[in-house]
């Protein structure tokens, strides 16, 4: 029974994180047109860091993911803070969203490149205020 039960585990995770990486594949612009909210894909991103990242990078990731909720970035028009505590509520298990430790790489390298196109509409924002 307990062979089942872990079975099911793997299926389901397998089942989430498929789609979760299809996703963050075709999120070139951070996830417009993707299932997930933006603020459900922004909490998987940040779940994403701290799971697969140093403590430094996800300190890093953190502070540019703030800066975009900031600048509307994630969820036009919606409040920053409320932004914010919706990506909180909706964090979900590293061990979901990341079966093992060898997907981070493809995991980082995902978040790297949402990294640089949102470092580069950061820059953008801050010239025209």
């Amino acid at each position: 029974m307990k062979a089942h039960f872990e079975i099911g585990v793997v299926v389901a995770a397998w089942a989430i994180a498929v789609p979760l990486a299809a996703n963050a594949q075709s999120a070139g612009s951070m996830g417009v047109g993707s299932a997930l909210s933006s603020e459900q894909q922004e909490a998987d991103y940040r779940v994403i860091a701290a799971r697969c990242g140093t403590p430094a990078y996800e300190k890093a990731f953190f502070k540019q993911s703030k800066a975009a909720v900031a600048a509307g970035l994630v969820s036009k028009g919606r409040d920053p803070a409320e932004v914010e505590k919706t990506i909180t509520a909706l964090r979900r298990s590293p061990f979901v969203l990341v079966a093992a430790p060898a997907d981070c790489a493809d995991q980082l390298k995902m978040l790297a490149e949402l990294r640089t196109s949102r470092s580069t509409l950061l820059k953008t924002r801050r010239t025209k205020s």
